[in-house]
Formats: C-alpha cells, sequence, structure tokens
C-alpha cells in the first residue's frame, strides 16, 4: 500500500455514507459535512428570525455541548490568527460589545467576523438563519443581553473575567451556538439544509486548482488539514508542512505541495470519515487509535480489539444475545454451550459477505503533540478478513472468565474458551498488577498491540516469540499477583498465545498430553501440577458450609519461578515440603495423586530428567494436568 492509499479508501468510504452527513440521532457518533467541525459551546443564544433577543443559557460540559459548526480552511486550523468561523464562535469574534466589556481590543476579529458572515447572507445561499444571526449581531449588544440573562457575570469593576468559569474555562473565552426560532430546525447546528447551503457557497469560491495526488484529478487543494480526528478535543493532524524551519520536507522538495498535494474535498472527506468511523466503533487507548471498516457498504465487522466473545456485541444484527440462554450460567456446561452457539452465529455472520466487500483496517499513534502517525494500515477481501479473524479466534483461544454484553448493559460473566483482546495479550506479557488489574506502560503497550496487528488480520503469522516469552516469565511468577489475576490474565492469556503458535504448525490441542507424553517441558508441567493440586486438596479446611477456612500459598507456586528454571532440583525440595501433608489425604486421594506420578515419572526418567530450563510448554502441560486430575475428583464426589 502506498502512504496515501488510506487516504482514497477512507474518502471513497465517505461517498458510501455521504447521505448520513450531518444527520444526529440520539448520542450517535456524526458523519460531519464538508467544510464542517465541531467544537464544545458554553453558551447557548436563543433569537426570533427577525434578530431579536429571546434567552440564553449555559451548557453543560458533555456530548450535548458538542456542536457541529462551518469552517474555512484557515478557521479550522487557526492558531493565534484572526480567523473567523463563518456562524458560530467565540466571543472575541461574535461580540461586538467585547472590548467594552473586557477592555481587550478585539475589533478586528469583530470586523472580521462580520464581513465573512455577511457575503454568505447576502449570497445565493443565504439562509434565514444566516440573515437573523447577522442582524442580531450587527447591534452589537451581545454580552449585554447575556449578563441581562444571568449567563455571564461582572467582577467588581464592572468587567468580563475569567474568574468566573464555564465549563472550566474562562468567561471570554466563551464559545456561543445559536438557536433562532421561525426555521423548520431551530437549533443551527442540527439543520441539514443549513449545512449543504453552506457547503454549496463554500465551493464556489475562487482557488488555484493543482493535480491532487489521492483522487488523481485536478482540483482545489488544501495545505492545511483537518484536526480532531480521535476526539473533539485532539490536536493533533495526520497530515501537517508547517515545520519549514524542522526541515520535514526542505533538502528533497522545494516547497510542501511537491511533497504532497491532497485535494480539499478528498481530505475533507477522508478526515471526516476517519473520525467518524473512530467514534462510532473504533478502539481509543493508551493514546492510540484502530478502527477496522468494510469500505463499499453499511456492514460492520467484529472488533479485533476486544476478546472473542465480545467482538460482536456492538453488531447490531448479530442476534445470539437475544437467543442465547443464559439463566444456567453457573452450571458446569454452560460455558461449552456458550461456547458452542457463540462460533455457529459467528461463522453465519460472515456468509453474509459478498466477494466485492472490502475491509480496512488502520490504527494510528501520536508521534508528537501535534502529529498523528498511521503506524499501521491494510486493506483485503472481506471474506478474506473474516476467514482471518475465524482463524485467529479458533485457534488462539483458551478457557477464561470474561464479562459478557452489549455496551451499556449489565454484563454477565461467563467461563468459556475465547480468544483474549490484544491489549491482554499485551498485559500478560508486559504487565504489572498494581491495584486490582493489570497495568503496563502505555507506550509498550500501544507497541506490542501494533504488533500483534498483523497475527489477526494476516492468516497465518504467528505471534511474536518475545511476546510469548515474555508472558511466561510473566506466568512464571504467581506470588507478584492474585491468584485470580495470575490464573485468569496471565497464565490462560498465555496459553492461548501458546495454543496458537502450536496449532499454527500443523498440530492439534485436542490432545495434547496424549501426543506430548515424552516430552519433558509438558511432563515437568504435569508433575508441577500434581504437587500443587495435591497440596490444595490437603491444606484447605472447609467449614460447614464446604467454602475454604483460610488460603495458603503452595509450595508449587512458592518455588514455581525456580522450578521453571532448574525443575529437577526444585522438584526434589517441593517433594519434601509435601511430606506432611500427604497423610492429610484420603487413600482415594493419595491413590490417585500416586498413580499421575508414577505415570508421568515413567516418561520423564533418563535423561529427560535434568535441570534444563523449561519451554512455554510446561504452562499447557499444568494447566491441563489440572483440569484433568480436577476433572477426575469431582466425578468421583458426584
Amino acid at each position: 500500500m502506498t502512504c496515501l492509499a488510506w487516504l482514497k479508501t477512507l474518502a471513497d468510504t465517505y461517498d458510501v455514507h455521504a447521505k448520513l452527513a450531518g444527520v444526529v440521532k440520539n448520542d450517535q457518533a456524526v458523519l460531519l459535512p464538508i467544510s464542517h467541525s465541531t467544537f464544545n459551546a458554553q453558551i447557548e443564544v436563543i433569537i426570533d428570525g427577525n434578530g431579536n433577543f429571546i434567552d440564553s443559557k449555559k451548557l453543560e460540559k458533555g456530548n450535548d455541548a458538542v456542536t457541529i459548526i462551518p469552517v474555512t480552511e484557515d478557521s479550522a486550523a487557526r492558531g493565534n490568527g484572526n480567523f473567523p468561523h463563518p456562524l458560530c464562535d467565540k466571543l472575541c469574534y461574535i461580540a461586538g460589545d467585547y472590548t467594552t466589556y473586557t477592555g481587550d481590543n478585539k475589533e478586528s476579529y469583530y470586523e472580521a467576523y462580520m464581513e465573512q458572515l455577511r457575503d454568505w447572507a447576502e449570497s445565493e445561499y443565504t439562509h434565514l438563519a444566516v440573515q437573523a444571526i447577522y442582524k442580531y449581531l450587527a447591534k452589537k449588544s451581545l454580552i449585554q443581553d447575556l449578563l441581562s440573562g444571568k449567563t455571564l457575570e461582572l467582577d467588581d469593576n464592572g468587567k468580563l473575567t475569567d474568574r468566573t468559569k464555564l465549563q472550566g474555562l474562562g468567561q471570554t473565552g466563551a464559545a456561543v451556538r445559536f438557536v433562532v426560532y421561525g426555521t423548520d430546525i431551530p437549533e443551527v447546528w442540527k439543520n441539514q439544509e443549513l449545512y449543504n447551503r453552506y457547503g454549496e457557497y463554500y465551493q464556489q469560491r475562487e482557488g488555484g486548482k493543482k493535480l491532487c495526488y489521492v483522487s488523481g484529478k485536478t482540483e482545489s487543494c488544501s495545505d492545511k488539514h483537518p484536526s480532531k480526528i480521535r476526539n473533539s478535543g485532539d490536536k493533533a493532524k495526520l497530515i501537517s508542512g508547517n515545520d519549514e524551519s524542522g526541515f520535514t520536507y526542505r533538502g528533497r522538495f522545494i516547497s510542501k505541495e511537491q511533497a504532497v498535494s491532497v485535494g480539499y474535498d478528498t481530505s475533507q472527506k477522508a478526515h471526516n470519515a476517519l473520525r467518524w468511523l473512530i467514534q462510532k466503533q473504533g478502539y481509543t487507548r493508551d493514546d492510540c487509535a484502530i478502527v477496522t471498516w468494510i469500505v463499499n457498504r453499511d456492514v460492520q465487522v467484529p472488533d479485533i480489539m476486544k476478546d472473542s466473545i465480545n467482538a460482536c456485541c456492538d453488531i447490531d444484527d448479530f442476534d445470539i444475545w437475544d437467543s442465547l440462554d443464559t439463566s444456567n450460567i453457573n452450571k458446569s456446561d454452560t460455558g461449552k454451550y456458550f461456547a458452542e452457539q457463540f462460533n455457529n452465529a459467528v461463522n453465519g455472520y460472515a456468509g453474509k459477505f459478498r466477494e466485492d466487500d472490502r475491509a480496512a483496517v488502520i490504527a494510528l499513534e501520536a508521534a508528537t503533540t501535534g502529529r498523528l502517525s498511521v503506524v499501521y494500515y491494510d486493506e483485503m477481501g472481506a471474506r478474506q478478513y473474516m476467514d482471518a479473524i475465524l482463524n485467529w479466534q479458533q485457534h488462539c483461544k483458551w478457557r477464561r472468565t470474561v464479562n459478557v454484553g452489549k455496551a451499556g448493559e449489565d454484563k454477565k460473566r461467563v467461563t468459556c474458551e475465547c480468544t483474549p483482546s490484544p491489549r491482554d495479550m499485551a498485559l500478560a506479557a508486559f504487565g504489572t498488577q498494581r491495584s486490582e488489574w493489570m497495568e503496563a506502560d502505555s507506550k509498550l503497550l500501544r507497541s506490542t498491540v501494533k504488533r500483534l496487528l498483523p497475527c489477526i488480520t494476516k492468516k497465518g503469522i504467528e505471534i511474536p516469540e518475545d511476546i510469548i516469552r515474555a508472558s511466561v516469565r510473566r506466568a512464571s511468577m504467581p506470588l507478584s499477583m492474585s491468584d485470580f489475576v495470575w490464573h485468569n490474565d496471565v497464565l490462560c492469556v498465555a496459553c492461548a498465545m501458546i495454543r496458537y503458535k502450536y496449532e499454527m504448525r500443523g498440530k492439534a490441542m485436542d490432545n495434547f498430553l496424549n501426543d506430548n507424553m515424552d516430552d519433558r517441558n509438558v511432563l515437568f508441567g504435569r508433575l508441577l501440577a500434581v504437587y500443587d493440586y495435591m497440596e490444595q486438596r490437603a491444606m484447605f479446611e472447609y467449614d460447614e458450609n464446604g467454602k475454604v477456612k483460610e488460603r495458603r500459598t503452595t509450595n508449587a507456586k512458592r518455588y514455581w519461578n525456580a522450578y521453571s528454571s532448574r525443575p529437577a532440583k526444585t522438584l526434589k525440595t517441593i517433594k519434601q515440603n509435601l511430606v506432611p501433608y500427604e497423610k492429610k489425604l484420603s487413600d482415594y486421594e493419595l491413590k490417585k495423586f500416586e498413580e499421575w506420578t508414577g505415570e508421568i515419572m515413567l516418561h520423564l526418567a533418563g535423561e529427560g530428567y535434568s535441570n534444563a530450563a523449561l519451554s512455554e510448554m510446561y504452562l499447557p502441560g499444568y494447566y491441563l494436568q489440572m483440569e484433568t486430575m480436577k476433572q477426575a475428583f469431582q466425578k468421583k464426589e458426584q
């Protein structure tokens, strides 16, 4: 893929969904029209169609404050310059009495704003709301009206100061939006006709035309591209060429236009589509944003940044959640039933994709405060993509406990085989438990997740060895975290990655213990499980309700790290420490543990019984032997 392929793909995506531009539905993400952006408004001013003030109010911080506004190239990228927005803006631009009440001379700002607004209001693309706002603001009484309505406050000297805050910001920097009664849709930031009128008005401006490197057409190009990509407060840009002193492009090109030239329409479409996709279905965490989508039509795909069970939760027509019976959620067979039903549903959903459907994946990362970088991009057929996802979910899975449910709903805890999320894998490899959950450096998490993306989206690419090794080292230190976090978030996740490596090399995990009867790593892992579970059954005392009175760390867990490095030597120490506990076991329990130990030692005898460090294979050996023993005792007790 070329460096501009993602721009073309995003522009195509915008064209597919163009009818949704500017449509506001509840709290859903809004696809911005061309030549529009957003800001957080602190004040709402209500006027009538003749430009007469009616009322005003303060706005609370939240989604309702996010306002769609028309912008120019200069105003969308403005810093400290005098570049007013065409309609809604800050007080210093739109208030003719700003200087009177603040003492800060901003007359030139107001004049530039009014000149720009008048040109639109007097053009053939005008609108009743635009004319009403122009008439009202020409009276130069905005701050006076806001004071009379107690939306703003003066200090003891009769001046507007920043001591009084609106959404945590000073009054003088407040942003204002308008409601104009007498129009079909009074809220100007929700008025589709107003969007279209401004778009047509701004498109007819004169400008030099150049070759757009993305579309291949000669059109009006822009060197000022949108920000606010990951969220409404994001100032980082994907395309920027204003670093003339830092030699970003100089030395190779004479001007920034030679480095890249992107059409205004193309840039607007691509950036608006990317912003919308991230807000609607993207993963934003650890200063990165990752999103997957279907380019050529409106159909949802599983979220690769979630574990396999939750990956389809927010897909509208993925109806397994309505039909799945979770009333017996605590029964031992529920996890298996759930996984089977879920896999059937995912395979059925994958059949909805057509031959011509295209899937795209993009990952963004903050390079600097003002720069975003595309750290991963791939595009493929949707069926190819779903085949890779199904392959990943089928082979990189392990039994663990997850919270399942749609966003905004109460989630249920389910224990079943599922594929951990890329972030879970990064935490299992490099995380540390500091509170209730695993934590890690955000930069390290971003880097690890980025390296895992090709393993998910491209069938057959193995998980990097260093990530598996790091997770195995972390799993070999059970005393450094709580039992649940160690077992569920580290051991099970590490085993899932090991399984993917194992099965990608043509083997199957279904009969793992029998298939590896001569593998010393697996055998030592099984021995560790036998001695660990033996001590657990002998050590734990139960109350009259059948609950464990006290849990203490077993010798197997205490010596685990040393065991993984020097198994034969450490095994002797563990065995010696278990002698007192053997007396507490029943005859049946002692007999079963002796049978398992004898079977394992028979295969381990000889050169395999040595102090050579164990490979990652000992972890699934430990886990599966533990499950085998628990099932055997449960069957006996039942």
